[in-house]
């Protein structure tokens, strides 16, 4: 019977230490298990440490270069000289003039609809200081192109002018630069001299007859912008009053080189003239004649609409000398 008690009495002391050694495993597993679980927590949510610093680069693309990249590749950009490019969709072209200090700057755009021009492309053209700042910069489509205006450069020096498609392929364009002289110096309290604009093509300078031209359409009124409008420049021709369907003539006689979709123009007839001499003829609701039709003076093209880029019936009439833009009021009796 003693043996007996002193037997279990041994064995239920020799149960306590192993049950501390179980319960020191089993802390000692749960303690790694969070430090585990902490530590990839700390890897996932704690902000990445770097060695070094990532530096800023330039290598992106820049609509505005450096101003030695700009002249780098640039052609000149002669004054009152109408010059042609061509832009394919992502491309850009830049032309370099020498400014003077003072001078205002007047850059006017055209398009050629039926002549390498796209009739729904877009495009910019910008100007573009010495330091390579951009000074100011107009959009325009092939109907109504940019018209850029710029008062007193401020430095005597070279400029850039950059021209850019937004939407698709231009194609041919067409560019013409004009300068103002910068004012004169004068005495203390002289009066000031009016600035006298650089010469340049003028449209009176080009020779054609009184009579080569008439009337396109029985009503002769203006119903909308003029030619260079000053509330709409980039407008290069006239507004001329109609109603629907009313019947559009040929101003002169020649040969039909486009009749189709003109884009902004709408449905458009493009009449060329002997000498150099084409008109333009847009927003149709219906086109009478065919391409490489010949037209006599008074011959029916179409009737009148509201196609395009209208607000409401009326013709837009072009007349354009050598692939330019000119004032129709001044050839019309």
């Amino acid at each position: 019977m003693t043996e007996t008690a002193n037997l279990n009495h041994a064995k239920g002391g020799g149960s306590r230490p192993l049950s501390l050694i179980l319960w020191g495993v089993l802390i000692a597993v749960l303690a790694a298990g969070a430090y585990l679980a902490g530590a990839n927590l700390a890897r996932r949510w704690a902000p990445p440490l770097l060695a070094h610093p990532i530096e800023a680069t330039a290598t992106g693309p820049r609509a505005t270069p450096a101003a030695g990249e700009q002249l780098a590749d640039a052609k000149t950009l002669e004054l009152g000289v109408p010059i042609d490019g061509e832009l394919e969709e992502a491309t850009i072209d830049r032309w370099q003039f020498q400014g003077v200090a003072g001078q205002s700057v007047t850059i006017e755009m055209w398009l050629h609809p039926g002549s390498g021009s796209s009739v729904d492309a877009e495009l910019a053209v910008e100007l573009i200081g010495p330091d390579g700042a951009p000074l100011s910069r107009e959009a325009g489509s092939v109907f109504l192109p940019p018209y850029l205006s710029f008062t007193a450069l401020s430095a005597t020096d070279s400029y850039v002018v950059q021209v850019s498609p937004t939407s698709g392929a231009p194609g041919r364009y067409s560019m013409l630069l004009t300068l103002s002289d910068p004012r004169a110096p004068r005495a203390t309290g002289a009066p000031s001299a009016p600035r006298s604009p650089t010469l340049t093509p003028d449209n009176t300078a080009i020779a054609a007859s009184a009579a080569m031209f008439q009337w396109p359409t029985v009503r002769r009124a203006i119903s909308g912008w003029t030619f260079h409008d000053p509330r709409n420049p980039g407008h290069i021709g006239l507004d001329i009053a109609a109603a629907m369907w009313d019947p559009i003539y040929a101003a002169a006689g020649g040969v039909v080189t486009f009749a189709d979709w003109g884009g902004g123009y709408g449905n458009l007839v493009i009449v060329e003239h002997p000498g150099g001499w084409t008109t333009y003829y847009a927003h149709f609701t219906e086109i009478t004649v065919k391409v490489g039709q010949n037209v006599h003076q008074g011959e029916l093209l179409g009737g009148a609409g509201t196609t395009g880029y209208s607000t409401g019936p009326h013709l837009h009439f072009e007349i354009r000398y050598q692939g330019r833009p000119v004032d129709p009021h001044i050839y019309l009796p």
